[in-house]
């Protein structure tokens, strides 16, 4: 053979060598990014891409605006396909996002329901499709394990609980009436946190709900509501106890804009947690807030990890809450949302 074919075997070889290797390369295969959170293995000892939906109840407060922005943040950093639907505060429209989500096929769905009741059909779907369903922020009238996965979220009820706790501490014997601005109709937060304020009140003789109102997590709806409470109740009204802090903060424009100056013609207790509303407290408007935050990327991608190495996961996971008052919400302010 002439040296010149010797030259080009040769050369072909090494060609087809370096093809071979890269067909048996040990870098797993990811779709979308390669996952940091322990997502797990495929069986070619790859990293198992995963599709996780997130369906959005609405965006109608700041709360939900950084709950939606924490969930879609997490994920796509985990190397996650993101799908996102936003039922725009209608029950209706959830139950059709899911359906349409379902269709999809996705590894996971995750969904924060805007009411307890009249999402079950579409939930039972999904779950009779294989699909894990993990509820964030609010529950739904069902099973765990039947209905749904996994409900994380905080503890309304201690919730509520907390804050008439601290209604009674700064009240002590003296008459306490009590108006309160209420969240999202048929919500299980709006139902628990209700409960466990009320439910603590029963205990004290001096401290009563004379009228409630709907505030639906609104600053706008909830001036609206307070300022016909003012009308209606006047001198009678000694607190409020908002279901969170756009409600709080929508209570304090109106009682400022009756002439009547918060923490002392009226009190205002919260719950959430808003940096809006540590500083109301600093500054003497605000009696309270309660931690609960909004942030539930994390533990969702938490359960998904436990569920993909087929670990058991607990059908109630609750997120830790803090009671912020005047002692501790300028320490605290950075931590606000």
């Amino acid at each position: 053979m002439k040296k010149s074919k010797v030259l080009a075997v040769l050369l072909a070889a090494a060609m087809l060598a370096a093809a071979c290797a890269g067909c048996t390369s040990d870098q797993p295969a990811v779709s979308g990014g390669e996952p940091d959170g322990g997502a797990a293995a495929s069986g070619d000892g790859g990293a198992k891409a995963l599709t996780v939906a997130f369906s959005q109840c609405g965006n109608q407060n700041n709360w939900k605006v950084v709950q939606t922005n924490d969930m879609k943040e997490k994920i796509e950093q985990a190397g996650y396909t993101y799908i996102y639907t936003d039922a725009q505060d209608d029950t209706a429209k959830q139950m059709s996002d899911i359906e349409d989500i379902i269709a999809q096929k996705p590894d996971y769905l995750v969904v924060s329901p805007r009411e307890a009741e009249g999402l079950n059909p579409a939930l039972d779907a999904a779950m009779e499709a294989g699909i894990p369903v993990i509820l964030v922020d609010r529950g739904v009238n069902g099973e765990a394990g039947v209905d749904y996965t996994v409900l994380n979220c905080g503890d309304f009820i201690w919730e509520g609980k907390t804050v008439a706790e601290y209604v009674k501490e700064q009240f002590g014997d003296e008459r306490c009436n009590v108006v309160e601005l209420t969240g999202t109709p048929g919500g299980s937060v709006t139902i628990d946190r209700a409960k466990g304020f009320a439910d603590q009140i029963a205990n004290y003789d001096n401290v009563n709900i004379i009228a409630s109102q709907v505030g639906n997590f609104s600053r706008a709806e909830s001036q609206k509501a307070m300022e016909n409470l003012i009308q209606a109740y006047g001198d009678e009204i000694d607190a409020v106890y908002a279901h969170n802090d756009d409600n709080a903060i929508g209570a304090l424009q109106a009682i400022k804009a009756a002439g009547l100056k918060p923490g002392e013609d009226i009190m205002v207790y919260s719950i959430d947690g808003q940096k809006d509303a540590l500083q109301a407290i600093i500054d003497g408007d605000l009696q309270c807030s309660v931690l609960c935050s909004p942030r539930f990327g994390d533990s969702v991608l938490s359960i998904i990890d436990k569920l993909e190495a087929g670990e058991t996961v607990e059908g109630y996971i609750a997120n830790p809450g803090k009671l912020y008052t005047v002692d501790n919400a300028e320490e605290c302010l950075p931590e606000a949302y």
